[in-house]
């Protein structure tokens, strides 16, 4: 772990400075007693705190049920490997675009790099050999460890912590990024929120969701409650994601892309080649010809 990465740390309730001991290996914080365990290289910022009103979403409260969402995502890491990347050649492609749009918005000046919900850590294994300063989130221990194995260098760091409790000094991070994530979090207006307070001003944030997805949901043969597909718990258009964004935010950009049409006919892997700007003018036409049939939403948010 880099100095530089520890001084952005703070304790994820209060907000209090953090110091390292080297001694017993952990993060503690002189004004509460706190300790904080590291593994792997990797400090485990995390509280078991449930705070009342993120234990639910309208999918819970339709069934009747509770959302324990930090120990349901440390057991989906554990259950499945982010890492693999799948075996469908026109899914890839469609994640291939995805991937470059969001490359494509990190300002070539971002100092620290936020990677929210780092699953299989594809940024890391992108950026990181630039030299680039990228910190590897996730609210599991799995994958940020895994990420700090897997791609190694002294421009990376990893770290396990709650967006609710994010533990980084206000203005500490000059680019987030949190892709495919808020659409599995109970309260998403808060999401965006404690995000963007960790942003330095001028910074900038990169959200990626499912665009106007219609959630399914199965009984679960376990519990016998209704489970939705992916754990998806809210579906985006840009009306519903307007009416979340920080009120603060000086620039807002949403985009639609990844055409339904392009992905099922295997037009977006035959063209392939095509380079960003080119295929996205045409992504781009086509979603305008077929009203807005698309599999991603793109926000970005500037402070």
């Amino acid at each position: 772990m880099s100095a530089a990465f520890l001084e952005l740390l703070v304790h994820p309730i209060y907000k209090t400075p953090l110091f390292f001991d080297a001694v017993q290996h952990v993060m503690t914080d002189t004004t509460t007693s706190d300790r904080f365990e590291i593994k792997d290289g990797v400090p485990i910022l995390l509280t078991s705190t449930l705070h009342s009103n993120l234990n639910t979403s309208a999918l819970h409260e339709r069934a009747g049920t509770t959302f324990r969402y930090k120990e349901h995502y440390q057991n989906d890491a554990v259950a499945y490997d982010y890492t693999e990347e799948s075996e469908n050649k026109i899914e890839r492609e469609e994640i291939h675009r995805l991937r470059e749009n969001i490359l494509a918005e990190i300002p070539d000046d971002a100092e620290w790099i936020l990677d929210v919900g780092c699953g299989g850590a594809w940024l890391a294994k992108t950026l990181v050999p630039q030299e680039r300063k990228l910190i590897s989130m996730d609210i599991s221990d799995v994958n940020p460890i895994r990420a700090l194995k897997q791609v190694s260098g002294g421009s990376h760091s990893a770290l396990v912590a709650d967006v609710f409790e994010l533990p980084f000094r206000p203005g500490a991070i000059d680019c987030i990024v949190a892709s495919e994530i808020i659409e599995h979090v109970p309260d998403p207006k808060s999401f965006l929120s404690a995000l963007f307070t960790v942003l330095k001003p001028g910074g900038k944030l990169i959200v990626t969701t499912p665009y106007n997805e219609f959630i399914r949901t199965s009984l679960c043969i376990h519990c016998n409650q209704l489970t939705p597909h992916n754990a998806h718990l809210h579906s985006f258009t840009e009306d519903k994601m307007q009416r979340i964004l920080p009120g603060k935010a000086r620039e807002v950009g949403m985009k639609v892309f990844n055409n339904k049409v392009l992905v099922k006919t295997h037009l977006q892997y035959l063209l392939r080649f095509l380079p960003l700007s080119l295929f996205n003018a045409l992504d781009n036409f086509v979603n305008i010809l077929t009203g807005k049939k698309a599999y991603r939403l793109m926000v970005t948010l500037k402070k």
